[in-house]
């Protein structure tokens, strides 16, 4: 594996490589739900996995895409995805968890998002930004596939917002030189609870109406 591409270590590849599976998974049981067939389910599964990474990369203008470096990620997401379409029926109980596998996933997105950006010396606020648009953008797209409107996009229960939180916790942890441990957890840990919590207390951002 090459960590040599722009603020690319060893940690944040690997926070990449699992942010990408969780979101995989996500995305398959989401086509699931709405009854896609296998092609659909991959193929949703795949742009919920990426297109968060490749939005950001695409923005940090880095010298090679995260999707690219590791083909071997690319087979084993089209194998999650191939057996959550095929035990469609077995995995039918997960549906219930979804919501919380969904917020998960876009707590990862947001470390693997902000985590990158900073190593890679843009600054706070172009961090936070892209931390919080890399939790969102796969789950937009993934969204937009099947014809909704995605949540970012209207009133809901806290999604965008929460991303954004738990980038700028890993952000002002990291500008602080707490240890990167201490800053993965604290930006996973803001992200999914705040999202859990909004859902819990019914917190939702409003319209302009």
């Amino acid at each position: 594996m090459d960590w040599g591409t722009l603020g690319q270590t060893a940690a944040q590849f690997l926070i990449d490589y699992f942010a990408v599976v969780v979101g995989a998974i996500c995305g398959a049981l989401f086509a699931v739900d709405r009854k896609l067939d296998i092609v659909g389910t991959v193929t949703l599964g795949l742009i919920a996995g990426y297109g968060g990474g490749i939005i950001r990369d695409m923005l940090l203008h880095d010298k090679g895409f995260f999707f690219m470096q590791s083909p071997e990620l690319i087979l084993v997401c089209i194998v999650l995805c191939t057996l959550v379409s095929v035990f469609r029926k077995h995995v039918a109980g997960l549906q219930s968890h979804l919501f919380y596998v969904d917020a998960f996933s876009m707590a990862l997105f947001a470390l693997a998002g902000a985590g990158k950006a900073w190593a890679a010396g843009v600054g706070i606020v172009i961090s936070i930004f892209l931390g919080g648009l890399t939790a969102v953008g796969g789950g937009a797209l993934r969204d937009i596939c099947t014809g909704q409107t995605p949540a970012v996009f209207k009133p809901s229960n806290f999604y965008a917002v929460s991303g954004i939180a738990g980038s700028a916790a890993y952000v002002a942890l990291a500008a602080l030189n707490a240890p990167g441990p201490v800053a993965d957890i604290a930006c996973v840990a803001v992200a999914f609870l705040l999202t859990v919590l909004s859902a819990h207390f019914d917190w939702q951002t409003k319209s302009s109406e």
